[in-house]
């Protein structure tokens, strides 16, 4: 499978369009995490202004860096852009789709956490309070993680093998970004969104696919194979360790 995109490989700026994947990516947990732990406001509102413009630009900014990387990659071989090409195959539509899931997802997330973060304390223990928390931290994270890896598994298939390798500095730069996002990102969605065993499951589908077009050795000179497989393998392999050093369901700190 190494050698099926040959010619294509030495045409295809793939690796700047990951870069800014990674970027993203990077910038999206990077406020998450600066944000995290922020006290309510005082006031009516329970995200300030701020928060609410990072908190759709910048899934609106990785959705977008995800979209170019998927045209690129299918417009590789036609140097326009083809409507046909980039809906007709099964994985065009699995990347569709899984962008579709993942903004939905962040979507009632957010709104979720922001009416959960809103509601008054005597409310806190309430019927509408647990509905409200269970959109948050059950629908909402099980739904972005599905499409994160819907659309990176279509990435992956479409993709791997097809542009320049990477090497020197940049290959390890990618490899840094794969742990900082995708490694972060599963295991956060596994322990935080309680979904260990899903994040495990979608850790072996796409190391497994990524080894099946191309071999060990070759994976991280490949940019979207080190963007992606490093850290989706670390991660599946530490929720794997964790739960069973823990006794069963690890707990976010």
């Amino acid at each position: 499978m190494g050698d099926r995109g040959g010619y294509i490989r030495t045409t295809v700026p793939v690796a700047r369009n990951v870069f800014w994947v990674m970027i993203t990516l990077l910038a999206w947990v990077l406020f998450q995490g600066l944000r995290a732990r922020v006290p309510v406001p005082e006031g009516r509102w329970s995200q300030t202004p701020f928060d609410l413009v990072f908190l759709v630009l910048l899934p609106a900014l990785a959705a977008f860096t995800f979209t170019r990387l998927f045209l690129v990659i299918t417009q590789s071989a036609r140097g326009t852009l083809n409507v046909y090409a980039a809906l007709s195959s099964p994985f065009a539509w699995l990347f569709w789709l899984g962008l579709a899931i993942g903004l939905v997802g962040h979507g009632i997330r957010l709104a979720a956490h922001a009416l959960h973060r809103s509601l008054p304390e005597a409310f806190a223990g309430g019927a509408y309070a647990q509905k409200v928390a269970f959109l948050d931290t059950k629908i909402g994270y099980w739904l972005l993680g599905l499409g994160f890896f819907l659309a990176t598994l279509a990435l992956v298939v479409q993709g791997q093998g097809v542009g320049q390798r990477v090497i020197g500095p940049e290959r390890f730069l990618f490899i840094l970004g794969s742990l900082a996002t995708y490694g972060f990102v599963i295991v956060y969605i596994g322990v935080a969104g309680q979904q260990v065993i899903p994040a495990i499951a979608a850790s072996v589908i796409l190391s497994g696919a990524s080894l099946w077009l191309l071999p060990p050795s070759e994976v991280t000179y490949d940019p979207i194979g080190a963007f992606v497989t490093p850290g989706t393998f670390l991660a599946g392999f530490t929720l794997i360790v964790w739960t069973i050093v823990a006794g069963g369901q690890p707990t976010w700190p």
